[in-house]
């Protein structure tokens, strides 16, 4: 049975559900697939558009890092090559720093802070004004002498012209410019060296960028950084200081109009493609249901017509020049073929019927006189003993009227013992003429139920198994040249609903299927048990027929209920395990057959519905 996926399953099994569903499957996988494919290129394209907008970004950034130095370091250099710088830078003096260092200045140099530092001792002077507001800024220029000053600042300018960086002073993040002092004609050694210090503001990189942007004073990373979210790009890219360490970091917040752009365009597409696909689905339906279904569907109804009429009738309505046509027409051609089988079948059926009656008949008669020829025979043998050989002589003793008294109630105790064993004798023999009545009555019931074959059977009869069973177990008991113990318990009296005749021979047939095992497997006794147990509960009665017999393998279980099959070698006797299997399952019941392997043994395990009266009632008395 080929597998389906459970939402595909059709109680009525048409074709329509399973043909539709397969083309919208196609449908869908052809919209996806067509989808990733439009996708992915739409993708590819607008990640490309966006990544060479992203590396202008970058480049932009990196390109004002490097502009502010630059012109930083160049105001540093016009300051640091003047005879002015040189001759303060050896004595401080306070003309320089009246004409010189004031706001004005500082804003013609668009700088934020100055400090000149010596070379020779260390010493120095810093500046520092808010261009703005116009006001000193003492904190800032503390700040910076103290960077400038620092040994390893210093150290570091001995062996340079000059030097540029970034630095964090006074809590703000600045652009710094160092460049040794020289004369204006260059013939002297530097006495020290010069720094500006330009403030760096989001606002500026804003202006410069021209996309949101920030400064971050805590932030460490070493490398840019890019963090992409579903509608904006973040950019971290690092400020180094004068060692290459991170000092600050500045952060864009961008947003990805390419991707938004690319989604609706996506959608678009995706909407398109479905609608296309949709369309093609519908005409396709219209199709698949005009040349395909509508057949399919015509000759459905004629098949149901012919199972519910049970009449076998031709399709006459006219063939389409296509495959349903070609199979329109080989119908038609096997309902004239199976017209002609069936006249020839019926004609075939009462002689096989009456021969499988007559079979059948055959069994159960066997079945039911077996136990008699073996009863009859014990009866035979045991009658001719019946009195010891010596008893005629005691009797012509005792006439003899000379006898002496103690020989004379020898005699008599005699006489006695034998009269009573007679009377054992007799009492046995009366009650196998009374087994082998039953078995007779049995074998008429069997010859009554084949001539009733024609009439109705009922299957709701009340069946008392303690009589059932006890006859059954006859047939183990009085096998031939095998001696069997048969054990029957049925605790309490236990009435099923089914048919007597037929459930005894089922239970027959049971037994002489245990008794061959039984055989098969080389033993000269054995042992099988009959037992029945009801349920009150759930209303079922369980009979079980086990042995001690050959047994079969388990994986075989369930071959045994076919016609024909069996696991023994030599096979004989009862109606076969099919045809009892079909007469529980015609009372309600059910036969199931367990072995725990070969040599194991066997149980027949019988399931019927107990008797209830017509009120209703369980008349099951325990």
């Amino acid at each position: 049975m080929a597998w389906r996926l459970p939402w595909t399953r059709n109680r009525d099994g048409r074709l329509r559900n399973t043909l539709l569903f397969n083309l919208a499957l196609i449908g869908l996988i052809a919209a996806a697939a067509l989808f990733v494919l439009l996708g992915s290129s739409i993708q590819k394209s607008f990640s490309s558009l966006e990544q060479r907008e992203l590396e202008g970004h970058l480049g932009r950034i990196s390109d004002f890092q490097k502009t502010g130095t630059g012109f930083l370091l160049a105001r540093a250099k016009d300051w640091g090559v003047w005879d002015d710088s040189y001759v303060y830078a050896q004595k401080f003096d306070a003309s320089y720093e009246a004409n010189n260092v004031n706001i004005e200045s500082f804003r013609n140099a668009r700088v934020d802070g100055l400090a000149i530092v010596r070379l020779r001792d260390g010493t120095g002077r810093g500046f520092a004004f808010d261009r703005t507001k116009g006001t000193k800024q003492p904190g800032l220029a503390r700040a910076l002498l103290a960077e400038v000053t620092r040994p390893d600042f210093m150290a570091y300018m001995r062996g340079r012209e000059d030097a540029q960086s970034f630095a964090v002073l006074d809590g703000q993040l600045y652009t710094i410019a160092s460049v040794q002092i020289h004369k204006s004609n260059g013939g002297s050694a530097p006495p020290g060296f010069l720094t500006f210090v330009q403030k760096v503001t989001a606002q500026m990189a804003e202006d410069a960028l021209q996309v949101p942007a920030g400064i971050d004073l805590k932030s460490r990373i070493t490398t840019t950084q890019i963090v992409r979210a579903p509608n904006t790009i973040e950019i971290a890219v690092p400020f180094k200081g004068r060692n290459g360490k991170t000092v600050a970091a500045i952060q864009l917040h961008m947003k990805r109009p390419l991707t938004q752009a690319a989604h609706e365009l996506l959608l678009i597409t995706f909407a398109g493609v479905f609608s296309l696909i949709a369309l093609l689905l519908t005409v396709l339906n219209r199709r698949v249901k005009t040349l395909v279904l509508d057949p399919v569907e015509r000759l459905h109804k004629h098949v149901s017509r012919i199972r519910e009429s049970r009449e076998l009738q031709a399709i006459n309505t006219p063939a389409p020049a296509n495959e349903f046509g070609a199979l329109q027409a080989e119908f038609n051609r096997m309902t004239a073929e199976l017209l002609q089988l069936r006249a020839q079948l019926e004609s075939q059926s009462f002689t096989l019927g009456k021969s499988q009656s007559a079979m059948g008949l055959i069994h159960n008669l066997r079945n039911g006189l077996s136990p008699v020829r073996v009863i009859l025979e014990t009866l035979d043998q045991n009658c001719r003993n019946t009195f010891p050989p010596q008893m005629q002589r005691a009797l012509d003793e005792l006439s003899d009227g000379t006898l002496d008294q103690e020989r004379r109630d020898k005699l008599i105790s005699f006489l006695t013992a034998a009269h009573e064993h007679a009377a054992a004798t007799n009492s046995v023999a009366r009650q196998q003429v009374r087994e082998a009545a039953r078995n007779l009555m049995n074998a008429i019931n069997a010859i009554d139920a084949a001539a009733q074959n024609g009439r109705d059977i009922h299957f709701d009869e009340r069946c008392d198994l303690s009589g059932l069973l006890s006859h059954s177990a006859n047939i183990a008991r009085y096998a031939d040249n095998i001696a069997i113990a048969a054990d029957v318990q049925c605790n309490g009296h236990i009435a099923v609903s089914g048919n007597r005749v037929l459930l005894s021979q089922v239970l027959e047939n049971l037994v002489t299927n245990a008794l061959e095992a039984i055989r098969e497997s080389g033993r000269q006794d054995g042992a099988i048990s009959l037992q029945a147990a009801q349920n009150r509960k759930t209303g079922i009665c369980t009979i079980t027929v086990a042995d001690n017999g050959a047994g079969f393998a388990p994986e075989t279980a369930p071959r045994l209920f076919e016609r024909g099959f069996s696991t023994r070698t030599s096979k004989s006797g009862g109606l076969g395990l099919h045809w009892c299997a079909n007469t529980v399952q015609a009372m309600n019941g059910e036969l199931q057959l367990e072995s725990r392997g070969k040599g194991r043994g066997a149980r027949a395990i019988i399931r019927l519905p107990l008797w209830q009266n017509r009120a209703g009632g369980n008349k099951n008395a325990a």
